[in-house]
């Protein structure tokens, strides 16, 4: 059905804003003038798997990574901030919605299915899929207040561990980073703030959270509500699980122009054993991100990040880490970005212990009205089955 849309991906020769350093930082906003605030942030993919282990595998598809923040401020150091979002997943893969560990399952009993009728995927015809499964959710909900040195906040969040997914450069460098981020818990936190002048503004971020289950169910395409009764690690309805992180920026040198660009983070969490999990999930954090001014109207951002979990989703005998790295450079409006991701399966059954690469690069252009284009490529070997795929970005981004 996507066919007729072939000549989109030619608009991204003037293309979609593909790396913003700094990322979203979805409580920055929660600190102001009292009132109301909003940011608005449209993607929309249209996609085309050129290439995979099956024909039925290869077909067109749209999906979209859009979010409304949403926040009132009561006075300079209260608020309520709630990030809404609508989002689907390209095939073959699951962003952690609290929900993915049940759909994996899901998947797992209908290829046993097809096995048993002695269906063949060579035989399948692939169709398209335009919008399909996009949940309407409230992913974060908190109350928050924030003093000079330090902030605390209660609810529905995002555990931090690792950077921001939205740092990552190219249209398609979000996908692999969002696939394993700690999303959708209900806790408690504290950051502590330190600036220590020409070494840098820290902050430490502490968290203790279980998995959501009052807000878990979602509208457009319904999820479903979790309970405890359905398992899953951290979902255990008490404080069991924890995060903590630190990370730091804005370092000076009068000697070294290579510190004034230097960002840096690092994480730590365990995520409770829940019903039918084997072992609790632990997994560490390591990222680096530096930014180089080249010329007058040229900057680059390199970033990388290496990713270690532990008894990955309570299983006793898998582990996995992601390292990636990736490239950012801006133009005036133009930009270009790419990453690479190697993943290491440690895994006692053999299907499960294949490693995996992914390395993604796009083009884009961002017009002064907050509306981008971007044509984007991508290439995965995961779980034994290799993947290529191109598109084209339709983003906007809005502040209000």
């Amino acid at each position: 059905m996507l066919k007729n849309l072939a000549p989109l991906p030619m608009l991204a020769l003037m293309s979609a804003p593909v790396y913003a350093a700094g990322g979203h930082d979805h409580g920055s906003h929660s600190k102001g003038d009292k009132g109301f605030y909003s940011h608005v942030d449209i993607k929309i993919h249209f996609d085309r798997i050129v290439d995979a282990e099956e024909a039925s595998e290869e077909f067109d598809e749209a999906y979209t990574h859009s979010h409304m923040e949403l926040g009132m401020r009561f006075n300079s150091k209260l608020s309520v901030n709630a990030n809404i979002k609508l989002e689907g997943e390209p095939a073959g893969h699951h962003h952690g919605h609290g929900h993915a560990e049940e759909e994996e399952h899901h998947d797992e009993e209908e290829g046993e299915h097809h096995e048993e009728e002695g269906e063949h995927h060579e035989n399948e015809v692939a169709t398209d899929k335009l919008f399909d499964d996009h949940p309407l959710l409230v992913e974060q909900l908190t109350i928050n207040f924030d003093d000079e040195h330090y902030s605390l906040y209660a609810g529905k969040f995002n555990p931090v561990v690792g950077f921001d997914y939205h740092n990552f450069p190219g249209m398609y460098g979000y996908h692999v980073i969002e696939s394993y981020v700690i999303r959708e818990r209900i806790g408690i936190g504290a950051k502590l703030n330190h600036d220590a002048g020409d070494f840098g503004r820290h902050t430490l971020n502490v968290s203790s959270f279980f998995a959501d289950t009052v807000l878990s169910d979602s509208a457009v395409h319904a999820r479903g509500n979790t309970s405890k009764d359905d398992g899953g690690i951290s979902n255990t309805e008490d404080f069991q699980s924890f995060s903590i992180s630190l990370g730091g920026t804005d370092f000076y040198s009068l000697d070294n122009n290579i510190a004034e660009g230097l960002t840096y983070g690092v994480g730590y969490a365990k995520q409770a054993a829940g019903a039918g999990n084997a072992e609790d999930e632990t997994r560490y954090s390591a990222s680096l991100a530096y930014t180089q001014k080249l010329t007058k109207d040229i900057e680059a951002d390199l970033i990388a990040e290496h990713m270690q979990i532990n008894h990955l989703g309570g299983e006793n005998g898998h582990d996995r880490s992601y390292t990636t790295v990736g490239l950012g450079l801006d133009y005036k409006n133009w930009n270009l970005g790419t990453t690479y991701t190697h993943i290491n399966n440690d895994a006692d059954e053999a299907d499960e212990g294949h490693d995996g690469h992914i390395y993604q690069v796009s083009v884009g252009y961002t017009f002064s009205n907050g509306l981008g284009l971007s044509i984007g490529y991508q290439k995965s070997d995961e779980e034994n089955e290799e993947k290529e795929r191109i598109g084209t970005l339709v983003s906007y981004s809005y502040d209000f």
